[in-house]
């Protein structure tokens, strides 16, 4: 066929699982640019056999994308293996074909030897664009990249940061190699109040999720008044455009459907509210410590909630990840004592003294390194404390923003008590209105 009678420049061949980011990145993208796309939901013919239609789908296009996902290497490579059996020149076929490597995976031999675009290091992801274009023989000047939206996502309650969030690098990497990794579905976040757990995971959700890789996300705390597990469902599948029918469980049954079809990311904040120990109405107001419990108060008030979480779990070929904060580790996904597989947990403990000392520098408080730590070191380095502890400093008559106002706090008793009597002095500081 002579360049001239080619009917598409180009033919998308991916794994339907990968389907959002083929659809909402990569074929806009291409378009925009005027090019003209073979895509299978638009052109193949019903009825006709899938080899056929990709057969005929190659033959017209220029040129032919693979994005290679490991969903790729398992699904559709045996097809495209056909393909090239029944092409009477596939040497002519390799030459017109570029390997588009969206996620890290082991392409089989015929497509390993070829040079393709790189697509998962997204520090260079233009260059990754330049380079798909240049090999589509398509010159460009300026590339308008489709990307996903943060307003497309579900903050169903938005976290109210406060400012100057520092630290907590290793967490925030470990977060970031678990959505990458496609064995453990539910990440619980485990620390005691005033460690940060909902802070990280606002912060992670907001600065290291990629839209345009997590095109659906819903962020939800169970905090909130409205917020009991069965409003989430209901949220949840209203958020995805899906039927929501009569009973919790069909409702639950069809959220995890769509999760086993799709790549959708829930962060279930606050996640100790819906267990027995946290759910009463003074939850809000017990203490920092972990309270003594019979076993059962670790289970879960709605048992479908249960239900929910052993699926996250256990269901296979699961597309989605559930990140879980609490202080409380649900008894349902750690049943005789051991983590169900594809779960994980990290506890949040302190923050490093490094970050502790940068953090009140961030907050303009004045004082050298061994100043600012040694005022520290009273709270156990405690992120709320510290926070409690630079409002008390910066709002000081005498000498504002000196960290040597640190040291006219009396500190009396044990960690716990220094923890407490700075959250009085902070309260306080308050003026009536305040």
């Amino acid at each position: 066929m002579a360049e001239t009678e080619f009917k598409y420049d180009v033919f998308i061949s991916y794994s339907h699982k990968d389907e959002e980011w083929v659809r909402n990145i990569l074929l806009p993208t291409l378009e925009k640019q005027g090019l003209r796309v073979c895509i299978d939901y638009r052109e193949f013919i019903a009825g006709k056999p899938a080899i056929i239609n990709m057969q005929d789908a190659s033959e017209a296009s220029r040129h032919t994308i693979l994005v290679l996902t490991p969903k790729w290497v398992e699904s559709e490579w045996t097809l495209y293996e056909s393909l090239l059996s029944r092409t009477d020149d596939p040497s002519a076929l390799q030459r017109r074909t570029i390997p588009l490597l969206l996620e890290k995976c082991k392409p089989p031999k015929f497509i390993s030897v070829l040079s393709w675009v790189d697509f998962t290091d997204k520090k260079r992801e233009h260059e990754a664009w330049q380079n798909l274009f240049k090999s589509l023989d398509k010159e460009v000047e300026k590339i308008e990249v489709e990307k996903g939206s943060y307003e497309d996502w579900h903050l169903a309650h938005p976290y109210p940061m406060a400012p100057n969030f520092t630290g907590r690098t290793a967490e925030l990497k470990t977060l970031d190699d678990w959505l990458a990794d496609s064995k453990e579905r539910l990440f619980i976040l485990r620390a005691l109040g005033g460690f940060g757990k909902s802070a990280l995971a606002w912060q992670w959700t907001t600065t290291h999720v990629d839209p345009s890789q997590w095109t659906k996300l819903v962020w939800w705390s169970f905090y909130e008044g409205d917020a009991s597990f069965e409003n989430f469902v209901k949220s949840t599948l209203d958020y995805l455009n899906l039927a929501v029918p009569k009973g919790q469980r069909p409702q639950i049954d069809e959220l995890l459907k769509a999760m086993q079809r799709q790549k959708i990311l829930l962060i279930m904040d606050g996640f100790e509210r819906a267990l027995r120990a946290y759910s009463s109405m003074n939850a809000a107001y017990q203490g920092d410590e972990e309270p003594k419990l019979e076993d059962n108060q670790l289970d879960c008030v709605n048992i479908e909630a249960e239900y929910f979480l052993r699926s996250v779990c256990s269901l296979p070929n699961l597309e989605s990840k559930v990140l879980m904060t609490t202080r409380l580790t649900p008894r349902a996904v750690k049943p005789r004592g051991e983590f169900m597989l594809g779960c994980r947990e990290v506890e949040l403990t302190a923050l490093p003294k490094v970050d502790a000392v940068e953090f009140l520098h961030k907050q303009k408080i004045k004082g050298t390194h061994a100043e600012i730590e040694t005022a520290c070191a009273p709270y156990g380095y405690h992120p709320l404390s510290l926070r409690l502890l630079a409002g008390r400093i910066l709002k000081d008559f005498e000498n504002p923003a000196d960290i040597v106002i640190a040291q006219k706090l009396n500190l009396d008793g044990d960690l716990k008590a220094h923890q407490h009597h700075i959250l009085e002095v902070a309260y306080n500081s308050l003026t009536p209105q305040e």
